[in-house]
């Protein structure tokens, strides 16, 4: 049976200890991009998830790996993020990541995945053994029923005993 099971679940991505990663000899960081750190087809950051990432690229390598097939949008995204993105990422197949990984000259013990969808961002990272966090969607929008049903039935597969991996101290505990 398939078990999914983040390493780690926090609220908001800029909840994430990057603190207790660097203890990890966490190195890497991989985004999902639209609902994780981007709100989807804005083309813009929050203000807050874009000084976050200027912080985080100070102690670590970061990249974006994203499904979405528009090249120009996740480029743009990369751009201002000021790392490498890859588009048509098609998670949870490992091509991209594993690309990804060659591209920031890491193993996958060095790296995070972060994402929003446990049946993509944190299944392919769990097929590659890198650590895994999931974050709560930035926005929840009008989508498709049949999207929306599905992302609810991704959440039902994940084992109630998670991580809690956030900067308050009483929100930490362990599996």
């Amino acid at each position: 049976m398939l078990r999914i099971k983040p390493t780690y679940i926090v609220g908001h991505v800029t909840d994430i200890n990057l603190e207790d990663l660097k203890k990890d000899s966490i190195k890497g960081l991989v985004f999902d991009l639209d609902n994780t750190i981007m709100p989807p087809k804005t083309g813009d950051y929050p203000e807050d998830i874009l000084k976050w990432l200027e912080m985080v690229k100070n102690e670590f390598k970061i990249a974006i790996l994203s499904n979405n097939p528009h090249k120009e949008y996740v480029q743009k995204a990369g751009e201002k993020a000021g790392c490498i993105a890859y588009e048509k990422a098609q998670k949870p197949r490992i091509k991209a990541a594993v690309q990804a990984l060659k591209d920031l000259d890491l193993l996958p013990e060095q790296v995070v995945i972060i994402g929003d969808r446990p049946l993509t961002d944190i299944l392919v990272g769990q097929r590659l053994g890198l650590t895994t966090v999931l974050v709560d969607p930035l926005i929840t929008h009008d989508e498709n029923q049949f999207i929306s049903f599905l992302k609810m039935l991704e959440r039902c597969f994940i084992s109630s005993a998670l991580k809690k991996f956030a900067d308050n101290g009483n929100n930490n505990q362990n599996n």
